[in-house]
């Protein structure tokens, strides 16, 4: 056995049997000695991991990792075990620590970083991570370093176990005072310096702090040299580049349960991830040589390769399925309608006797129905017009009958208060009897006299005293006066009684001053005058309103018998217009009813189905060599997308030439393992649309071809773009790209960065952050990271120190005005770096003109 697989099958495992809380002298260990059991053990605690984690991880347990798992694992158990971690970034650092933490039981703590963290908060998460006494492991990766004092923090921690300073008096106090008990039931000195000796013993036994670095640069050789206890008090674990089976086994793992056209496929597919990324590290090196220009390739940069291969070979299938689909289904109608056409012309032939007869007798039907209706329309016109003059004829005695009765509402009102006046003759006065009041007079007064004739001669009676008291003495003289026939009043009697009338003291004011019982006398002669006055305008008008209402009587009559009439004819031609709807109906339900029985339907669809036929013919053609070529085209696929997502997980960084030379090797390579792929493959043929390269370049973007692929990796990666933007045109594109999205504008050293960026996030406007330097803001990581979590149905991410919800439709993008920058990978796996610096390609094979292009 070599030393690796001595190495590999010592690693430990602790499951349940390391609980937090026991001191390490209780903890239980189970060794592992078995490889195929080791395997089998891994895949348990993954599993146990991505149940109980908010996160999941995707590991893949290759022998590399098995080993860094082992020496973490074994660096984790031992009291006061810390490790440094060293290694380019995305090369697993990080994730097999946590979960190597988790396998052992710990409780893994990370520092959180927001706008203004600095030493003060450093120092408080310290305390958070140590104090309570239970294992933890301190994960500290360099990303998270923004002050070189978290560092001396740290060496402090390795090399003493506390930091000075960091607690104050009364701190001490409270912390010697919890752990005491503790401290005596072990039989250790409990006094002061005691207690704060076994409680710093305490925390460098539990506390586990791993660091996570990078060798890359010169900030990790400065670090070693001036923080000596980062290499002496801790174990170093180097994390190399991954070789080439791991890549392979990698590759292979996430590939399996795709169907790629087979199992020779899947293999040979499996190697040629391998093969882009080797590629890729050899052009590195070159382009470095060549233009002095830094990228770096990662693990993490394969994977995110592998993923958005996985992705987008799933969205291209669907795509051309349904534009296969379309066709087919297309092709399938036509070849129906064909088949069919011969059908309805022997149907048509069958039904056209029935549909025949049936014509003739609607159009027989129809013609009676349209003389019934002419005659109709002949009645209904004479109706109308006598039923206008009737209507005149309405108006004009109503319009006598309202006059007449003006006119007597004249009259009355004058006669109804003269017999109320003479119904309360006998209660106008406090006497027994009003008329014999009058009687009692041996000669009345002037005006008595002349009330008294005036009643004589309405009574037509001799107008003297000695006739009014025996008028008056009758026993029915009141009631003869309210039964008085008014409307029979001789013309001479109205004479006379006018002369009495016109007298200008003959009033019923001036005949209470004499006599208040003569006063209702007065009034009733005058209002019979009135009524009489009134009767001879009304009574004419009265007659001859009787004879309009008999002459409307009889145009009602008259029009009442045509109406009848135009009803009888009305009804007649309503019943023949119901015998044509059914008829009609009929006629329709032979057309339109089951099939083979449809002849008017089925002459519709012969005509359609003639015209289709004739103008899709040519059509049919090239629906078929469509779908052949899509068909084609999705077994091409395998190769063409797994190409398209390498050039966008590798070649953003580098310019056109290099990005043709890795194109046309990774062609060749594919078509030499027998990958499907096309011979003339490139990214914008695979992923863009003719639409919206138009609409990028209305946007301001360049129309060459690297500028149209820089454009594609924009979009299309999987992680936010960071344009290398020196003359600004990725800049403007992408102003005038997102203006109508409600596009933000910030630079890293704004006041309200952060606040701006949680809006955007919040409402899903896309930001644009420029000016960027060759480092990252780190309270940037966990938007690049895209760490997204779900709470409460709601979508949320940690930015700072707080949870923010996560709109679907935020974009971020990144630029640089650097011609050159020198990103390290920590940066270059949290983006996706697109080279935009413009440049001069000089055009051979005629005059030698030269032409500014993208990166070229």
């Amino acid at each position: 056995m070599s030393y690796d697989d001595a190495f590999c099958n010592n690693v430990i495992m602790w499951g349940d049997f390391m609980r937090p809380g026991l001191d390490l002298s209780e903890r239980q260990y189970e060794e592992v000695t078995d490889q195929a059991r080791l395997h089998k053990v891994l895949e348990g605690c993954l599993d146990d991991y991505n149940t109980s984690s908010s996160g999941t991880m995707s590991l893949v347990f290759f022998q590399e990792a098995v080993h860094h798992i082992s020496r973490i694992s074994r660096i984790l158990r031992l009291p006061r075990g810390n490790a440094l971690l060293v290694g380019v970034g995305g090369s697993g650092k990080q994730s097999l620590t946590r979960f190597a933490a988790h396998m052992g039981g710990f409780s893994l703590f990370q520092i959180e970083l927001t706008r203004g963290y600095g030493q003060a908060e450093f120092r408080e998460d310290l305390k958070k991570a140590g104090v309570e006494g239970k294992p933890v492991v301190f994960l500290l990766p360099d990303s998270k370093i923004v002050s070189e004092g978290f560092l001396e923090d740290v060496n402090n921690m390795l090399n003493s176990g506390e930091v000075p300073g960091m607690f104050g008096a009364d701190e001490k106090d409270a912390i010697v005072s919890d752990v005491r008990d503790w401290v005596a039931a072990r039989g250790l000195n409990a006094g002061r310096e005691g207690c704060w000796t076994a409680f710093i013993d305490r925390v460098r036994d539990n506390l586990h702090i791993v660091l996570a670095m990078s060798p890359v640069g010169d900030a990790f050789r400065a670090r070693c040299r001036e923080f000596p206890s980062l290499i002496n008090c801790t174990t170093i674990d180097w994390f190399n580049a991954w070789p080439a089976e791991a890549l392979a086994s990698v590759s292979a793992k996430f590939l399996d349960g795709t169907d790629l056209g087979g199992p020779e496929v899947s293999k040979a597919l499996a190697g040629m991830c391998v093969e882009l990324h080797t590629s890729v590290e050899e052009a590195s090196t070159r382009f470095y040589a060549q233009l002095r220009r830094r990228f770096y390739t990662t693990p993490k940069s394969y994977l995110d390769m592998i993923s958005l291969y996985l992705q987008l070979l799933a969205v291209k299938r669907e795509e051309l399925r349904q534009a296969r689909d379309r066709l087919l289904n297309g092709l399938r109608k036509l070849q129906e309608t064909n088949s069919l056409v011969e059908a309805m012309r022997t149907e048509l032939a069958a039904l056209q006797p029935v549909l025949a007869a049936k014509a003739e007798a609607t159009a027989e039907l129809l013609g009676r129905v349209d003389r019934d209706q002419a005659e109709a329309e002949k009645v209904k016109a004479v109706v109308e017009f006598e039923e206008a003059d009737v209507k005149r004829m309405q108006q004009a005695t109503q319009a006598m009958a309202d006059e007449a009765q003006a006119d007597l509402d004249e009259a009355l009102p004058a006669l109804e208060a003269a017999l109320d006046s003479l119904k309360a003759l006998n209660k106008a006065r406090p006497r027994p009897n009003d008329i014999v009041e009058i009687k009692s007079f041996p000669k009345p007064p002037p005006l008595v006299q002349m009330t008294l004739e005036a009643v004589c001669i309405l009574k037509q009676e001799k107008p003297d005293w000695d006739t009014a008291k025996r008028i008056l003495g009758e026993g029915n003289f009141m009631r003869s006066l309210e039964e008085f026939d008014k409307d029979s009043i001789p013309d001479g009697v109205i004479k006379k009684l006018r002369r009495y009338i016109d007298d200008p003291t003959y009033t019923p004011e001036s005949v209470a001053k004499q006599s208040k019982a003569a006063m209702s006398l007065c009034m009733w002669t005058r209002a019979m005058d009135v009524y009489n006055r009134v009767a001879k305008v009304v009574e004419p008008k009265r007659q001859k309103l009787r004879q309009a209402q008999e002459q409307l009587a009889s145009a009602n009559a008259a029009l009442a018998a045509k109406q009848a009439a135009l009803r009888e004819v009305v009804e007649r031609v309503e019943g023949l217009r119901r015998q044509l709807a059914e008829t009609q109906a009929e006629q329709k339900h032979l057309n339109e009813q089951a099939w083979p029985e449809k002849a008017d339907l089925t002459r519709k669809r012969l005509e359609r189905a003639g015209k289709l036929t004739s103008g899709l013919a040519d059509e049919g053609v090239r629906w078929g060599a469509t779908a052949a070529a899509i068909e084609e085209s999705a077994r091409l696929l395998v190769g063409d997308v797994f190409l398209a997502a390498g050039c966008i997980a590798y070649l953003g960084a580098f310019t056109g030439a290099f990005r043709e030379d890795l194109m046309r090797r990774w062609v060749e390579g594919c078509q030499a393992r027998g990958i499907p792929v096309s011979g003339d493959c490139t990214l914008r043929g695979t992923l863009a649309s003719a639409v919206e390269v138009r609409e990028w370049v209305l946007a301001g973007l360049p129309s060459d071809g690297v500028s149209v692929d820089n454009a594609i990796l924009a979009t299309r990666a999987k992680r936010w773009p960071l344009m290398i933007d020196p003359q600004g045109q990725a800049n403007g594109w992408v102003r005038a790209l997102e203006a109508r999205s409600g596009l933000r504008v910030v630079k890293p050293g704004d006041a309200n960065f952060l606040r701006s960026l949680e809006s955007c996030i919040r409402v899903g406007n896309p930001v644009l952050i420029e000016d960027v330097g060759e480092s990252l803001d780190p309270a940037l990581e966990p938007v690049l990271a895209r760490a997204v979590f779900k709470q409460g149905g709601r979508m949320m991410i940690r930015l700072g120190d707080a949870d923010v919800d996560y709109d679907a439709g935020f974009r971020l993008y990144l630029t640089t005005k650097l011609a050159n920058p020198h990103y390290l990978p920590e940066v270059c796996i949290k983006v996706t770096l697109i080279n935009f610096t413009v440049t001069m390609k000089v055009m051979t094979g005629g005059s030698g003109d030269a032409a500014f292009t993208g990166s070229t």
